[in-house]
C-alpha cells in the first residue's frame, strides 16, 4: 500500500515547492501529507497565536520562507492582516496590514526565480511578498475581492512560474510570477467563491491545465497557456469545493474530483470532464475532497464531509461509500490525510464547525481521539514545523482568532516518511555498509573498501550500484543525483535544486537503505 500511494503522487506533477502549501504539498489539492508523526494520543498546545481578528477560512501555509534553516507559518486573518510566525516558537517575525480581508491561503513558492521563497495571497488584490521581510515585491489589482487561494506553477513550460487565482469579478488570472503582470484571464459565469484551483495534465496531452469551479453551477478546465477552455461541467448548484485530482479508479488516467452545492460529490474524467461518478450526500458539500488509499487495500478512496454533519469515505472507482464517520456538527473545511502517529497505517484529520478537532482510523473512521480548541476550526495544516522530523498540526479557530500549534506528547523525533525508508535497513548478514553524510548544501558518499557481497562487490575494483535520490517533505522525488554503478571511493554530490528548504537524502544499495536531512541553503 505504502508503494501505491507514493506512485500515485509521483504520477501528478508538480512544481512550486513549498513544505505545506494549501492542499497537501501538492497543486492538485490530493491533502496527502506522507511526513509521518507520533500523534497515537490527544495532542498538547506547543504554542498559539492571538490575531485581532478570526482567522483565515482556508489553511495556514508552512515554509522556511526567509532561508534561515527553521520553518516559518504563513496565516491571514479576516481584519486585514497576513502574520508570518516562528514554526517552533510561534513568536511573530514579521507582519503585513492589506487594505482587505485575508480570506486567501498564502502559497509558498520562488516565484520570480531569484533562489527565494516569495509568499503570494490574495485580498482586495493579489500580494507577493518578500518571504524574509513581508515587504511586497508585486501586486496585481483584479476586478474585486480575491478569496481564492493562489496556485504556483510554470503553465505554459517556458521555465518562468506563473500564480493563478480567482476573484469575485467572475474571473481566473494568470499572473506573471516575476512581474506581475497578467498572462490571461478567463471570465466564468459566476463569482469564484473560496475555490483554489487545482493544476495537473488532466488529459495527458503534455500540458498542464487548470481546474477549478464556480457559482454558475460548473467546473472549468483550461489551458494553462492561454487560459481558453478545454472542458467545463455542469452541477446542480454552486460549487465552493476545491476540485482534486488524481487517478482515482486505477485506469491510468486522472479524474477531476470536486463537491457542490447540489449534495454532491462528483468525479469526472479528466480528459472530457464527463461524468464517471456521483454520489449524493445529505446536504451541501464546501469540503474539498482528500484522496489517498486510507484503509491499505491497493486502492483508491475520497474522502470528504458534508453540511450533513457526515465525513465520508467513498471508493475511487466507483463513489460506493466504504464507511462514513457521524460528527457533532456540520464539516465545512477540507480533511487531510497522514500517518500521524508513525503506526505506518493512514489517519484522517477532520473538524466540525464547533470546537472539535478529531483524528479517525482511515481503515474504518473509528474515532482515536479528539481535542477541543475553540469554535470553528478551519483548514487543517500538517507539517513539520519545529525541524525535529515528526509532523506537527497547525489550525485557526475564529472564535477567538488564534493560530494553534499542536505537537506529540513524547518529544518524538525523526519519524520518517511513507515510502520513503527512513533510516538503515540491516539484515544481520550486513556488517560494512556505504556512509551517507549531508554537510552544507553537500552530499558525501563513501564506498567502503570491501564491503560484503551484499551491499557491494567483495573486490575493490568491481563496481557496486548505487542508488542516491532527493525527495521533498512529502515524499516527492526531486532529483536523481546519481543512479549506476560505482567502485571503491569517496564521492561528492551537489543538489541541483533552486529552493531552500528540508528535504530528505535516500541512498540504495543491495539490502541497504539509509536516509538524512538535507536542509538547503543557497
Amino acid at each position: 500500500m505504502i508503494a501505491l500511494i507514493f506512485f500515485f503522487l509521483q504520477q501528478n506533477p508538480t512544481y512550486a515547492v513549498g513544505t505545506w502549501p494549501k492542499y497537501g504539498a501538492t497543486l492538485e489539492n490530493t491533502h496527502l501529507q506522507l511526513m509521518r508523526g507520533a500523534m497515537f494520543s490527544t495532542p498538547y498546545v506547543k504554542w498559539s497565536y492571538v490575531t485581532e481578528h478570526h482567522v483565515e477560512s482556508f489553511g495556514s501555509t508552512v515554509a522556511d520562507v526567509d532561508g534561515d534553516g527553521n520553518v516559518e507559518v504563513v496565516v491571514g486573518n479576516v481584519y486585514k492582516k497576513l502574520f508570518c510566525l516562528n514554526g517552533s516558537t510561534g513568536i511573530l517575525k514579521w507582519s503585513y496590514t492589506t487594505a482587505g480581508n485575508v480570506d486567501s491561503s498564502p502559497a509558498i513558492a520562488d516565484v520570480d526565480g531569484d533562489g527565494n521563497l516569495e509568499v503570494v495571497v490574495g485580498s482586495e488584490k493579489v500580494y507577493c511578498f518578500n518571504g524574509s521581510t513581508g515587504i511586497p515585491k508585486w501586486s496585481y489589482v483584479t476586478g474585486s475581492t480575491v478569496e481564492s487561494s493562489p496556485a504556483i506553477a510554470d503553465l505554459d513550460g517556458d521555465g518562468n512560474i506563473e500564480v493563478v487565482i480567482g476573484s469575485y469579478d467572475n474571473k481566473v488570472y494568470c499572473i506573471n510570477g516575476l512581474t506581475g503582470t497578467l498572462k490571461w484571464s478567463h471570465t466564468t459565469g459566476g463569482q469564484m467563491l473560496w475555490v483554489a484551483p487545482a493544476i495537473a495534465d488532466v488529459d495527458g496531452d503534455g500540458t498542464l491545465e487548470v481546474v477549478i469551479g464556480s457559482n454558475d453551477y460548473r467546473v472549468y478546465c483550461l489551458n494553462g497557456s492561454t487560459g481558453t477552455t478545454k472542458w467545463n461541467y455542469m452541477a446542480g448548484y454552486y460549487v465552493e469545493s476545491s476540485p482534486a485530482i488524481a487517478d482515482v479508479d486505477g485506469d491510468g488516467n486522472l479524474e477531476v474530483v470536486v463537491g457542490s452545492e447540489d449534495n454532491k460529490v462528483h468525479c469526472l474524467n479528466g480528459s472530457t470532464g464527463t461524468q464517471k461518478w456521483n454520489y449524493v450526500t445529505g446536504n451541501d458539500i464546501y469540503s474539498s475532497p482528500a484522496i489517498a488509499d486510507v484503509d491499505r487495500d491497493g486502492s483508491i478512496e475520497v474522502i470528504v464531509g458534508g453540511i450533513d454533519s457526515v465525513l465520508y469515505c467513498l471508493n475511487g472507482s466507483t463513489g460506493i461509500p466504504k464507511w462514513s464517520y457521524s460528527a457533532p456538527s456540520y464539516i465545512h473545511r477540507g480533511v487531510s490525510v497522514a500517518d500521524i502517529d508513525g503506526d505506518n497505517k493512514i489517519e484522517i484529520l477532520a473538524s466540525n464547525h464547533s470546537d472539535t478537532l478529531f483524528s479517525l482510523n482511515g481503515e474504518d473512521g473509528s474515532l482515536l481521539w479528539e481535542r477541543q480548541l475553540a469554535f470553528d476550526i478551519h483548514d487543517i495544516t500538517i507539517a513539520d514545523i519545529d525541524n525535529d522530523g515528526c509532523v506537527e498540526l497547525v489550525v485557526g479557530t475564529a472564535g477567538d482568532s488564534t493560530i494553534w500549534a499542536l505537537d506529540d506528547m513524547t518529544g518524538a523525533t525523526n519519524c520518517g516518511c511513507m515510502g520513503v525508508e527512513e533510516s538503515s535497513v540491516n539484515s544481520g548478514q550486513l556488517s560494512v555498509n556505504a556512509k551517507l553524510e549531508v554537510l552544507r548544501n553537500k552530499i558525501y558518499l563513501s564506498v567502503p573498501n570491501n564491503p560484503p557481497q551484499a551491499d557491494f562487490a567483495s573486490l575493490n575494483n568491481v563496481e557496486s550500484k548505487v542508488s542516491l535520490t532527493i525527495y521533498d517533505l512529502c515524499g516527492r522525488l526531486k532529483q536523481v543525483l546519481y543512479s549506476g554503478s560505482l567502485t571503491k571511493g569517496n564521492y561528492t554530490f551537489t543538489p541541483d535544486i533552486k529552493v531552500n528548504g528540508i528535504y530528505f537524502v535516500k541512498l540504495t544499495t543491495g539490502t541497504f537503505k539509509e536516509t538524512k536531512k538535507l536542509i538547503l541553503m543557497k
